[in-house]
């Protein structure tokens, strides 16, 4: 039977509808101080009412510490009756039923808004989120009056003339947190498995019903509200949801209703799980819960998204910011009209919009007159004729790595040719920038084009270069941004090809795996889903850890460097994995052979293949955030430090080109070992490996994304693709695939579902990371049942810059060259410390902000940087620099003489070659020398840990333990090697080391 958005709908109570459409409730935050209801919220709330058939009222506290939020309501004593009464009547006399939501925000309750009052909840587990504090667990008294808080607000309710309330139980609040196994650590009768924590749930709905009955309130509705998933881990997964809607139903409430931002929701845990969440529910629901009705909510804008969402299954809608624009929103589509989806910036008071609400609906917010005046400009340049200067300007484009010189040849009224010169530039990341994109505005004769994937910043920077030369030619810049995009030509076209191996990813890893298939002499196929080739190999700092201790000894042992040595030498046994014991006993002698032969006068680097294993192991070893601890699989560590220096050789004879002249160390490699490239970042490797596999007859597919792994049994057998124009592509393999994609350090959403670590991930958090570095290998992995291995753990780069999350902006030197300062002008950890420690020292200091501080002499040793690079980042205040120390302070509105005092005091640690504060591992330089500079820093994500679990062929095994035949996994879209934390210049060890495994492995038959 076909379900009419207008017909009257009745529930089990006998309280009947007027139609399918309820207004959601939304917090307006427009209580007053104590939670009474204000005329502002009247008249909110009267406003709307009227064409839909109820309107629910947004959170209201049962109990006066419970709110979640500023500006709540409340109904924890009888004196919020009145006002209460005054808005159900408000609500009623325009022709909708009033229902209000009944909640408690347990652990979410923020103290501020609470008079200070720890919050409460199920246990005492911090929600995950800045700043959280932990709540107190609740007795079961507290417990059992919490319940009874629910009963008292239900009757507050019946007597205020309320239709009907809805039980919070979504949105992470009270009832949430007590169903839930990451905020229910309990092991009484409130938690300790599924069942057990469905019953706070089950004993607030009885006793609002039993509140209900006992007042003889006829046709009294009441609802039940859920989120169908949350993703901390562990977590309410729509498993257990379902679990809870079938028990919960039993018990005959009238509505269930799902919070969700999308009627048409799936999955946020399984982001590769397309299937809508109400088909899942259909599924699993039981026979009793198909009987209750199910409103559904988000995105529901206009009339056919209300008719969809009625014939996708649920029973009643509720519609929440389209009442924010449009007030009779109901009446509107009930005339087949159109809604707005925005208002203008001039309706808040016509539109009756609280002002806290006004504040966080911004989105929603148009200037309707500017709006015009920006279309009648935009109609105009559209039809205005450009007239140039003719001539050839030369102008510059900012590039990647700093500004690139251009020619411009204009005639009257086109542009005839760019030239880019990109000597200067990573080829990797902007290659196609400079062949592809000229091409498509001369041929557009438009600025207005699509900026090339993965090489955003040097995209920009063309188009702003020639905007630059027809700004010089006398002519509006303008008129070409605004004209059409170059059409994009779509195919349907199918390309079958057969090759003996795939290799998805074009960094390191993928490089490194096909140069050794062509090295066995059979052929492969790159797929690589930008349009320029290196993925995040080209944006490293370049560095290679491997042990060659003939070559480190030549090198002078720094001040520190001895005591690490002493430390370890010390470090207790009883606390080393067994599988590492041997090596770590290994290492002690060899540490005592170095110490009696090595004199204060003329000590020299030591390093041992042993050393680099254990601090890899040690340096890795964490625990997460419920105390279970992970190390790196010994087996994976042993094979990476073994292999690492023939990688290296490897390297050379590629045509890499290694500096010599230092041992290079980058930020959190706890040890010198650092084999680095002539040229800056990661660009010699992929240019001469990139050659390599063009010269030796590899091909690379750009701009092809994979999308599935063909199977036939347990066999990977090619790969299923699709180009950038929509042309599929199909690829056969006699040997089998490589995945080299990276991790997922660009895909925020993906950290977040996963971490255990980190106590907060913000949504805002910026990232290292390439775009193109989004899990696509690991969903691609787990399609064809690979296990995953440490997906919880991410690495920050502690020394991000601020603004975009770049790592080789400022001046980026040595650790033994750190010096970090806080905004109150102290140090606040030893710089030589794992990324991990740094990160979250860095977090815990003001706005998670800090400088690295140097001078001239500093300055000179540091990495990837010119002197236009140096000025262009003055100019844009990425550097600071000052000709004393006390003006670098005033600049950084720092307090003058802690700034200095902090500085001299790390002098003297220099000199004398101990940290009296922090125990610095190692010191190089003093800051003495003018001019100063500041390198502002904050963390930004860099590294996942997790990924595709692995053997020490490179071979991917599934979740019962077995080798996928044809299915090898190389870098960071591979786990169990780093364990918790990845140490600075391991990464680089491992994607060459794993990537020349996986191709050697892929041939093998």
């Amino acid at each position: 039977m076909s379900k009419e958005l207008f017909d009257t709908f009745k529930f089990k109570c006998g309280a009947e509808l007027k139609n399918r459409v309820l207004m959601a409730p939304m917090t307006i935050q427009a209580g007053y101080f104590d939670g009474s209801v204000t005329s502002e919220m009247i008249d909110y709330y009267q406003f709307r009412a009227g064409d839909a058939s109820a309107i629910i009222v947004e959170s209201c506290f049962v109990e006066d510490h419970g709110r979640g939020f500023p500006g709540a309501i409340g109904i924890d004593n009888d004196d919020k009756i009145p006002g209460l009464k005054r808005l159900a009547e408000a609500i009623q006399s325009k022709g909708s039923k009033a229902i209000l939501q009944l909640y408690h925000a347990g652990r979410m309750a923020n103290p501020k808004f609470n008079e200070g009052e720890q919050p409460i909840s199920a246990s005492p587990i911090a929600a995950l989120r800045p700043d959280a504090v932990p709540p107190r667990e609740m007795t079961h008294a507290q417990i059992n009056q919490m319940i009874e808080d629910f009963g008292e607000a239900t009757r507050r309710a019946i007597e205020a003339g309320f239709d009907g309330v809805e039980i919070h139980g979504a949105n992470t609040y009270l009832l949430q947190q007590f169903f839930s196994p990451h905020s229910n650590r309990r092991e009484d009768t409130w938690g300790g498995s599924r069942e057990k924590r469905t019953r706070f749930p089950i004993e607030v709905l009885t006793k609002v019903q039993h509140v209900v009955a006992e007042n003889e309130a006829s046709h009294f509705i009441i609802g039940y509200r859920f989120s169908p998933e949350e993703i901390e881990e562990p977590g309410i997964r729509f498993e257990d949801t379902m679990f809870l809607l079938n028990t919960l139903a039993k018990y005959e409430p009238d509505y269930f209703h799902i919070s969700a931002n999308s009627y048409q929701r799936t999955s946020i845990v399984n982001q590769e799980d397309t299937e809508p969440l109400i088909n899942k529910y259909h599924k699993m629901q039981s026979a009793q819960l198909a009987q209750i009705p199910l409103i559904g909510v988000g995105s529901i804008a206009q009339r056919k998204d209300a008719e969809h969402a009625l014939e996708l299954g649920y029973d009643l809608l509720s519609v929440g910011k389209a009442y924010l624009v449009e007030p009779q929103w109901t009446d509107k589509i009930s005339k087949n009209e159109e809604v707005e989806q925005f208002v203008d910036i001039h309706d808040q008071k016509i539109l009756h919009i609280p002002s806290p609400l006004w504040k966080v609906m911004d989105f929603m917010i148009l200037d309707k007159e500017e709006e015009h005046r920006k279309y009648e400009r935009l109609k105009a340049l559209q039809n205005k004729k450009v007239k140039f200067n003719k001539g050839t300007y030369h102008v510059y484009a900012k590039g990647h790595n700093g500004n690139l010189p251009m020619k411009v040849q204009l005639s009257e009224d086109k542009i005839v040719s760019i030239e880019v010169d990109d000597s200067g530039e990573s080829e990797g990341i902007a290659n196609p920038v400079f062949e592809r994109l000229p091409q498509d505005i001369i041929n557009g004769q438009t600025l207005n084009v699509d900026v090339i994937s993965g090489a955003t910043v040097t995209s920009e920077g063309i188009v702003q270069g020639i905007a630059d030369a027809i700004e010089q030619a006398g002519e509006d810049p303008d008129i070409l941004r605004a004209r059409p995009k170059p059409v994009v030509q779509w195919s349907d076209e199918v390309v079958e090809e057969t090759t003996d191996v795939v290799v998805i990813g074009t960094g390191g890893a993928g490089l490194s795996a096909a140069a050794t298939v062509l090295d066995e002499g059979k052929e492969v196929i790159m797929l690589e889903k930008f349009a320029a080739i290196g993925g995040n190999t080209i944006r490293t700092g370049g560095q290679v850890n491997a042990a060659e201790p003939e070559w480190q000894s030549a090198f002078p042992a720094l001040a520190g460097e001895k005591d690490t040595l002493i430390q370890l030498l010390n470090h207790d046994e009883k606390d080393i994995d067994e599988a590492y014991l041997e090596d770590f006993n290994t290492l002690k002698r060899q540490i005592k052979d170095y110490l009696e032969k090595s004199s204060n006068k003329d000590d020299y680097l030591f390093d041992s293949v042993e050393l680099h294993r254990i601090q890899t192991y040690l340096g890795g070893r964490r625990k997460d955030r419920n105390n279970v601890e992970i190390s790196g699989d010994y087996d994976l560590v042993k094979t990476l430090t073994d292999n690492v220096l023939e990688s290296v050789y490897w390297l050379k004879d590629k045509g890499v080109h290694f500096d010599r002249s230092f041992v290079d160390m980058p930020v959190g490699a706890l040890w010198r070992r650092g084999h680095k490239p002539m040229k800056a970042q990661g660009l010699e490797y992929i240019e001469n490996l990139g050659d390599y596999v063009k010269h030796h007859h590899g091909r690379i597919f750009t701009e092809t994304t994979a999308e599935k792994l063909i199977k036939e049994g347990n066999q990977v057998v090619g790969i299923e693709a699709r180009k950038a124009n929509g042309a599929k592509v199909k690829i056969h393999t006699r040997h089998g695939v490589v995945l080299a994609t990276g991790g997922f350090g660009a895909n925020t959403k993906m950290i977040q579902q996963y971490n255990t670590y980190w106590d907060n991930i913000p949504d805002d958090i910026k990232t290292t990371n390439s775009p193109a570095i989004t899990g696509d290998g690991i969903r691609l992995g787990v399609q064809a049942g690979a296990d995953i291995v440490g997906m919880g753990f991410s690495q920050m780069m502690p020394i991000s810059d601020p603004k975009t999350g770049a790592l080789f902006t400022g001046l980026i030197v040595t650790p033994s060259n750190f010096v970090f300062i806080n905004k109150e002008g102290h140090r606040f950890v030893n710089e030589f410390e794992s990324r991990d420690v740094l990160s979250k020292a860095a977090l815990e200091q003001k706005d998670g902000i800090f400088y690295i501080i140097a001078d001239a002499n500093i300055k000179a040793l540091a990495m990837n940087t010119t002197e236009d690079k140096i000025n262009q980042e003055l100019e844009d205040g990425t550097l600071i620099k000052a000709n004393t120390l006390e003006e670098l302070a005033q600049k950084l509105n720092i307090d003058t003489t802690t700034f200095v005092n902090t500085i001299e005091r790390y002098n003297t640690f220099v000199e004398q070659g101990h940290d009296e504060d922090f125990n610095k591992n190692a010191f190089d330089l003093k800051i003495e020398k003018a001019p100063f500079y500041a390198t502002p820093r904050k963390p930004a994500i860099h590294h996942t840990m997790g990924g595709l679990k692995i053997n020490t062929h490179a071979q991917v095994v599934d979740v019962e333990g077995h080798i996928i035949k044809g299915l090898y996994a190389a870098g960071e879209v591979a786990g169990g090697i780093h364990a918790g934390n990845r140490l600075g210049g391991n990464a680089l060890a491992d994607i060459f080391t794993f990537g020349r495994i996986a191709g050697q492995s892929a041939v093998m038959k």
